[in-house]
C-alpha cells in the first residue's frame, strides 16, 4: 500500500465556537458508538443486542500551550456549546473537514507538570452527526 495518502496529524486544525483551539502537538480522538439494548431471553447462552439506530460520540482533545493562550482555555468552559470543526490534514483546498454543528464541552483539564510542557485537554460530547466535507 502506498504511503502517500496517509495523514500524520501534524497539520491538525481545530476550532470550537469560532475559536481556533489547536496548538503545538495537538491530538484529537474521535469516538463514535451505536446505542444498543440487550434483548437476551433467559435461556439463551449468548447475549443478543438490537440497535436503537441512535448514535453517540465524543472527541478527546489535547495540546501544548504557552501561558498567553487564555482565549482557548476560556472557550473550553464545561457546558459551553458550539460548532466543532476538525481538519486532520490542515486547511488547504481539497483537504477533509469534519464538522459537528452541536458539541458540548463535557470537561476540560490543565496539566502543569514539574519538568514538562503545560497541556490543556477537553472532552466534547457530540449532539449531532459528524458531517464530512472538504475545504
Amino acid at each position: 500500500m502506498a504511503a502517500s495518502g496517509r495523514i500524520s496529524g501534524k497539520n491538525l486544525y481545530m476550532t470550537f465556537g469560532g475559536v481556533a483551539i489547536h496548538g503545538d502537538f495537538t491530538s484529537a480522538s474521535v469516538n463514535q458508538e451505536d446505542d444498543q439494548i440487550d434483548v437476551t431471553a433467559g435461556a439463551e447462552t449468548f447475549h443478543y443486542f438490537l440497535s436503537l439506530a441512535r448514535a453517540n460520540g465524543s472527541v478527546d482533545f489535547e495540546a501544548f500551550y504557552d501561558g498567553s493562550t487564555e482565549t482557548v482555555w476560556d472557550a473550553l468552559v464545561p457546558g459551553a456549546s458550539g460548532t466543532l470543526i476538525m481538519a486532520p490534514k490542515g486547511t488547504d483546498s481539497g483537504n477533509p473537514t469534519w464538522t459537528v454543528n452541536h458539541a458540548l464541552v463535557q470537561s476540560r483539564n490543565s496539566s502543569i507538570p514539574f519538568d514538562n510542557g503545560l497541556t490543556i485537554s477537553a472532552t466534547f460530547q457530540l449532539s449531532a452527526a459528524i458531517t464530512e466535507t472538504t475545504y
